[in-house]
């Protein structure tokens, strides 16, 4: 393994990352009622996975089948989803209700306050800076997360809790999307 050249950026990298997930995943499960998976379920389901089966809500979050059944469980005793049988019969469909909207919605804009709290002392060329970084960063991650993905392994989405909107996704600006659809073409 070579020498670390960089060892203050990684580990301020480092610390930002744990610290901002920690900051952002209380304010979550606190805005959601949730914990863990469920409050991060919550998310995907207003954003993008509305109506989807119980296997891709699987695999969106890195679950077990029987996990994710459990998690929808979860947020059927606590009114925020619903289950309705597929058109084929055999699958089970997940779609969040209103009270299930409302709080994702709450949960979402909890999140953005922190970041916006994190990043607000930024001038507007250091936030044009660290976006641009960002998007490297995050286009090299995803490219890492798709191979191991083709190697058989079960990482969770990268995009489970963003909105995609926010990250210009129907524009074609996300760097997760962008490099997903890229290598599955490859």
């Amino acid at each position: 393994m070579a020498a670390d050249v960089h060892p203050r950026l990684h580990n301020l990298l480092a610390a930002l990352a744990l610290n901002l997930g920690e900051e952002t995943n209380a304010v979550l499960e606190r805005a959601s009622g949730l914990a863990g998976s469920a409050a991060i379920a919550l998310l995907a389901l207003e954003e993008f996975l509305d109506d989807a089966h119980v296997g891709r809500l699987a695999d969106v979050l890195g679950l077990t089948h029987s996990g994710a059944v459990r998690l929808v469980t979860q947020l059927e005793r606590e009114g925020l989803a619903q289950r309705r049988t597929g058109e084929d019969r055999r699958r089970v469909k997940v779609r969040l209700t209103a009270r299930g909207r409302q709080r994702a919605k709450e949960a979402r804009a909890a999140r953005a306050q922190v970041l916006h709290q994190a990043t607000s002392r930024l001038s507007a060329a250091e936030a044009d800076s660290l976006e641009e970084l960002l998007d490297k960063l995050v286009t090299e991650r995803v490219e890492s997360r798709v191979e191991r993905r083709r190697a058989g392994e079960s990482d969770a989405w990268w995009c489970r809790t963003c909105d995609f909107t926010a990250c210009g996704r129907p524009e074609g600006r996300c760097p997760a999307q962008v490099t997903a659809a890229r290598a599955m073409t490859q």
